[in-house]
């Protein structure tokens, strides 16, 4: 009985250790999918989500980029005094809708990134504001449609490091 349970324990502690594993995986796949789907503007197009943050006398919004040309520019600034501030309204999920941006000052203009983060999805935009100009730069994607790859990626990754250690025999000890 004693034999039994011994082996028990052997196969639980190694199937929690590849379940454990396994989902730390899928969030370290998640992460490099995104920074894989990094898009750079000149080189790529970039995502339909890119974000930009249009402030008025009191507040800011969010504005799509693809949006810009439908707005006057003169009405809106694109540059606060304010460096850095987020805002969170909920739209019926149980998640918030998220956007907060960031602005740095470099030596032609002001760099900005700004994070839009809904239940499906964050996006990360950064582009550069000369004259209320906008001059895109980069974005990225964290979307829930990497987890199926992510998941094939953990997977796949899980079985390998299970039949390297079965190879080498490494073995877990259990203390009873």
């Amino acid at each position: 009985m004693k034999k039994i349970m011994y082996i028990f324990f052997e196969k639980l502690k190694i199937y929690t250790i590849n379940f454990v594993i396994f989902f730390l995986l899928i969030k370290i796949f998640l992460y490099l999918i995104s920074y894989y789907d990094m898009r750079y503007a000149g080189k790529e197009d970039l995502h339909g989500d890119f974000t930009l943050v249009v402030f008025d006398d009191e507040t800011f919004y969010p504005l799509r980029l693809s949006k810009l040309k439908d707005i006057q520019k003169e009405d809106f600034s694109f540059i606060s005094e304010k460096k850095a501030d987020r805002k969170e309204w909920h739209t019926g999920e149980d998640t918030p809708t998220s956007f907060s941006y960031s602005i740095k000052k470099i030596e032609n203009g002001n760099q900005i990134e700004t994070e839009f983060k809904d239940p499906e999805r964050t996006v990360w935009s950064t582009y550069q504001v000369v004259d209320n100009n906008i001059i895109p730069i980069k974005s990225r994607l964290y979307a829930f449609d990497y987890i199926l790859l992510a998941m094939v990626l953990a997977f796949l990754t899980t079985y390998g490091l299970n039949h390297i250690r079965k190879y080498f025999k490494i073995q877990l000890k259990v203390n009873l």
